[in-house]
């Protein structure tokens, strides 16, 4: 599962064609499920048991596996009741399965405990390059940048940990042009994007794209009414121009309900346009201050503020694309795979976010585009006395702030991990 226009069936109809020479042809099944239902008007149960046919055996009696690849299987809603009917009568079918609600994708029990789900995410700066130039990363440089930066005992074993990197930093980025940064930040998180090059072509393909996310994945859930799902956009343009809003002042701009706008927020986190971090504190902190939300893809949220059609937009607005970058990468690299959490200090001048690695290691980090003091990170620091190190990403030179145990690590580090 992930977000739409990750890659999804690019790497689905990778997986079949690299396989298809080494398998018996007609031992292997690509199905699209959107021209399946939208077009043949069909069910993936009718494509399988013409398959059937076509083997000459039913499933039951195979001797030799089968290899299916099922896309966009959120658009047959009965897919995982029928997959569990085709494990039910074999163990010689290996299905690989992609799909872009994760909503109807993870919540579905019939599957659930027979699956293996390995979530997509948007593009990072390195599958970027990979993708634009066919430049690959320089060997175990992303995680021995990883464990340096976040694995550290303090800021000053992290700032050496560092220093022993600088050369590999400086000679990955010796080929990378410095304008690439803001292509990346504005469109270069979406595989798709990255190759038209034309912006208003690659907004105008986010819109089409958010539409589809709206009208079919959130409506299918059946949730809201035609007027609700009105509101779905508007919430999104909001957030755009800012990452913490409260429900209530969202329901008041937009003259619905509380609850609606809870509703909303939690199917647009589920279907992965959106981030969720939560206030850092006790259970009722969290509940009774607002979250913080930033966009899954940064692209998401610069196709929003491209509407002004002003270059002084991008720049003024560039520090909340880069924040978008950071908690896409801390999300990718410790929430998704259940390694640590992610907050926000929500009192007034706080760190952007709160890490907490392995329940244990408490990291404040705070992110920019220009020159940071680190003021954000040493005010949460002064009330989370647990607190490991603190953590400034930005512009500046690689620093330690011994006296803080604060360390600055510039975007060039970060970005390659």
């Amino acid at each position: 599962p992930g977000l739409r226009g990750v890659g999804k069936t690019t790497i689905l109809a990778q997986l079949f064609l690299n396989h298809y020479q080494e398998v018996d042809q007609q031992r292997m099944l690509y199905i699209s499920l959107d021209e399946v239902v939208n077009v043949l008007g069909s069910s993936l149960k009718d494509v399988l048991t013409a398959y059937e046919r076509i083997l000459g055996e039913s499933f039951e009696k195979l001797t030799k596996p089968l290899f299916i690849f099922i896309d966009e299987a959120q658009y047959d809603p009965k897919w995982a009741s029928v997959l569990k009917s085709v494990y039910d009568r074999t163990n010689k079918v290996f299905v690989v399965c992609s799909g872009s609600s994760a909503v109807s994708l993870q919540t579905n029990p019939d599957v659930i405990r027979r699956s293996i789900f390995q979530k997509l995410f948007p593009t990072s700066f390195t599958e970027f390059l990979m993708i634009r130039d066919g430049k690959f990363p320089i060997k175990d440089l992303k995680k021995n940048l990883k464990e340096a930066i976040f694995n550290a005992d303090s800021a000053k074993d992290a700032y050496e940990k560092l220093k022993k990197l600088e050369q590999s930093v400086i000679s990955a980025w010796s080929s990378i042009d410095r304008h690439y940064i803001d292509e990346y930040l504005k469109i270069g998180t979406l595989p798709f994007a990255i190759r038209m090059k034309d912006e208003v072509r690659v907004y105008q393909t986010i819109s089409l794209l958010l539409d589809k996310v709206i009208n079919q994945d959130v409506q299918s859930l059946g949730r809201f009414d035609t007027k609700t799902l009105v509101h779905i956009k508007r919430v999104l343009f909001l957030l755009a121009e800012s990452d913490v809003v409260s429900v209530q002042k969202l329901s008041t701009t937009l003259e619905t309900s509380v609850n609606t706008i809870s509703n909303i927020l939690e199917v647009l986190e589920q279907a992965e346009l959106l981030i969720r971090i939560m206030p850092y504190g006790s259970n009722s902190k969290k509940v009774r201050k607002p979250s913080r939300y930033q966009f899954m893809s940064s692209a998401m949220r610069s196709a929003f503020l491209s509407v002004a059609g002003n270059e002084q937009i991008f720049i003024g607005q560039k520090g909340r694309l880069m924040e978008d970058i950071v908690a896409m990468t801390l999300h990718r690299e410790f929430v998704a795979s259940s390694r640590g959490a992610l907050n926000h200090d929500s009192s007034k001048g706080g760190a952007d976010f709160i890490l907490t690695i392995a329940e244990k290691s408490i990291i404040p980090i705070e992110v920019g585009v220009g020159e940071k003091l680190g003021t954000q990170v040493r005010n949460t620091m002064k009330k989370v006395h647990s607190a490991k190190y603190g953590i400034v990403i930005c512009n500046n030179e690689l620093a330690l702030l011994e006296d803080s145990n604060i360390i600055k690590v510039p975007l060039d580090y970060f970005l390659l991990i």
